[in-house]
């Protein structure tokens, strides 16, 4: 049972639920420079859980996560009729944005487990065809975390908080044009695992690299270097393989 939207009693309930701040912490998901998010449980038979989302407080950068947070909150709204995203039925008092609750697990642990991986990714593209027929650009799905895998393999594309609208200017058209492109390219990579010679002819549509990530993979791969990461990444690399041995 999904709640589309909030009522005047799960309204009341989730204000009180919001104001207890023991329990409202207790419950806390995550937490980062952006903001908070908290698992609302209601009482047995009420509704599904309910993840609520605020964002961070700060003198010189409260004003605009509080932005960023609104903004957010009309991405899910335009996302309203898509399926494989969370849905949003409401945003409370210009300060809580609640979202659907979605029971999974992120692709990157159960990539490995998927018993059709084909019909997985396929479903995966059509959720990326459906939001960016809503308008939306998600930008972030090459981190595998936020593609959530369901109990029966369906897909489920979390987290729009940087995610870019389609809207009237050209910048805006602009933008939507080349984020849909990242989420493409992304999609090809989590589902080839990054190996670029085994794409498929059917899929070598949906691939076209861009200037940007071009360079950006320069710059990230020059900043492991000089920070020691890569070094850093082989060296725990062999002592976990000595102690499997």
């Amino acid at each position: 049972m999904q709640l589309t939207q909030l009522d005047a009693h799960t309204t009341a309930a989730l204000r009180q639920w919001l104001a207890d701040d023991n329990l409202r912490e207790s419950a806390r998901l995550s937490a980062g420079y952006q903001g908070s998010t908290y698992l609302y449980e209601p009482l047995q038979g009420e509704h599904p859980p309910l993840v609520i989302k605020r964002a961070a407080r700060g003198f010189l950068t409260g004003w605009f996560h509080s932005l960023m947070l609104r903004r957010e909150a009309r991405v899910y709204a335009r996302m309203a009729a898509v399926d494989g995203v969370p849905h949003s039925p409401g945003f409370l008092d210009d300060e809580w944005l609640v979202l659907e609750y979605i029971d999974g697990e992120a692709l990157t642990a159960k990539r490995f487990e998927l018993t059709d991986a084909d019909r997985f990714y396929g479903r995966l593209l059509k959720v990326l065809n459906d939001f960016h027929a809503a308008g939306i650009a998600h930008g972030d799905l090459k981190r595998k975390d936020n593609v959530l895998v369901t109990s029966d393999e369906q897909p489920f594309v979390i987290d729009f908080g940087t995610a870019v609208m389609r809207e009237g200017g050209l910048w805006d058209r602009l933008m939507f044009r080349l984020v849909r492109r990242f989420d493409y390219n992304a999609w090809i990579k989590v589902k080839y695992r990054n190996d670029y010679s085994a794409i498929s002819s059917v899929d070598r549509q949906w691939y076209r690299p861009t200037i940007v990530e071009a360079v950006f993979r320069t710059l990230r791969r020059f900043w492991r270097v000089v920070s020691g990461r890569k070094y850093r990444k082989r060296w725990r690399q062999t002592r976990l393989d000595k102690d499997n041995n």
